[in-house]
């Protein structure tokens, strides 16, 4: 990944297809905080120097991290909203549990956290069931 003599945009194929899929396994279902996010976000930028030495983003053709996560998290709510009521998955979004909150600030919660995120791609939870549609509309540039 640091020798010279290979491409930037190669450099960017092979951690989008290594490093990446490695970074993003399993947060799909974690509700992340902000620090959390900017953590990895600096990790990420910290390998993408290391072996470019350059303009990072454009030299790579990478997206944030930041986005790329938002895209796999509403990827996967989609594939449980598309799935039969009765399943545990489907039903256990909807879930409250009986009681009161403990006392001080929320914790973030996985269904906070994917309300914010269709906010901002834009997309409402009825537009889950065509599937086609959904992956369009929460697709944020690169592979």
């Amino acid at each position: 990944m640091c020798d010279k003599r290979v491409s930037a945009r190669m450099k960017g194929k092979v951690y989008k297809t290594v490093v990446r899929p490695a970074m993003l396994y399993g947060l799909e279902t974690v509700a992340l905080r902000k620090r959390q996010e900017a953590e990895l976000e600096v990790a990420e930028t910290k390998m993408l120097r290391f072996s470019l030495n350059e303009y990072i983003r454009g030299t790579a053709h990478v997206r944030c991290f930041g986005d790329k996560v938002r895209e796999a998290r509403l990827r996967w709510f989609g594939h449980v909203q598309r799935r039969d009521s009765e399943r545990i998955g489907r039903r256990m979004l909807k879930l409250e549990l009986p009681g009161r909150r403990p006392r001080g600030r929320p914790k973030r919660r996985f269904m906070d956290v994917v309300k914010e995120d269709m906010k901002l791609a834009g997309v409402r939870e009825e537009e889950a069931e065509d599937r086609v549609r959904w992956r369009q509309m929460i697709r944020c540039g690169d592979p």
